[in-house]
Formats: structure tokens, sequence, C-alpha cells
């Protein structure tokens, strides 16, 4: 059913070739991959993955959809848990949109918990919007402050953060 290739070195790929007087529309357009840091820079972690460990720390620099689930915590300028998306630890970042569920500590200059969410632990925020529907069992705390919300999730939040 399978055959083998006689010949030990395989195939060089050739890059594709493009006119550039073609004006067809049957090309497909390039991509380009958002550059880490880059506004539009997305990591999503899918709703097939479960990550464990323990101290476990996800931070990304842009913007972070979690489908999946993940035990350890959660970072980012930007967290966005998705319906089916579960975190059991802490989600910091600038702006947190939740829309499955958390147990554990959300700290956010902007939280939103949307209306299919669920959330289990404290709340420490700069703004915060609850739309109808949303669960959410814990303690909101507004600090006078936006530098005592400790997003860095590399400082615990007890220490002094690095200048």
């Amino acid at each position: 059913m399978f055959t083998r290739n006689s010949t030990s070195e395989p195939r060089k790929l050739e890059p594709m070739k493009t006119n550039a007087n073609s004006t067809s529309s049957n090309a497909p357009a390039p991509q380009r991959r958002a550059a880490p840091g880059e506004p539009g820079a997305k990591s999503v972690i899918g709703n097939d993955l479960k990550i464990i460990g323990q101290g476990l720390k996800i931070i990304s620099q842009g913007t972070l959809q979690v489908d999946g689930e993940i035990e350890g915590d959660v970072g980012g300028s930007e967290v966005i848990i998705g319906e089916k998306g579960k975190v059991t630890g802490t989600v910091a970042a600038e702006r947190v949109i939740v829309r499955g569920q958390i147990s554990g500590v959300i700290r956010g200059v902007s939280v939103t918990l949307q209306s299919s969410s669920r959330v289990e632990g404290d709340i420490h925020h700069m703004s915060l919007a609850i739309e109808q529907g949303a669960e959410f069992d814990g303690r909101c705390r507004r600090p006078a402050d936006a530098n005592e919300l400790s997003l860095n999730l590399e400082v615990s939040p007890g220490q002094p953060r690095p200048n």
C-alpha cells in the first residue's frame, strides 16, 4: 500500500512565484501574524486544551483568549475567558472579559462579567460591569489607586513592584 521513494534527499520546496503584472483575484492574500506586543496580537488557548501545573503562570504581552481549561494564573494586557473557558487561579490584566468560569481572584483595571459568566472569587478593579444573568459569588474591591491592583503576575501581591 505504501511505497518508499528511492531518493534519500527530500525535494526542496520552491517559493511560489507571483507575477507583478497579474491582477488575478484567485491568488490568496499573504497572511501576516502580528508581532508580540503589537496591537491586534492575540493568543488563543483552544477548547481542546487543558493546562495544569503547580505554580503555573501563563503571561501574554497582548490579548489572550482562553477557550480551554487552565489550573494556574493567567495574565496579559487583555484576557478574555470564552464561554467554554475555565480558569482556576488568578486572572490579571488591564482589561478582563469573562464569558466562562473563573474560580479565583480577578485583578483588572476594567472587568466585565458577561451574561454567561460564573465567577467564584474576589474582584479587584477600577471599573466593573456585570451583565444581567452573570453569576458572581465573592467580594468586589475598588482601590483608591490603580497601582494597588498588582497586575504583574511575576510579583506576588504582597511584594513591592519593581521600578
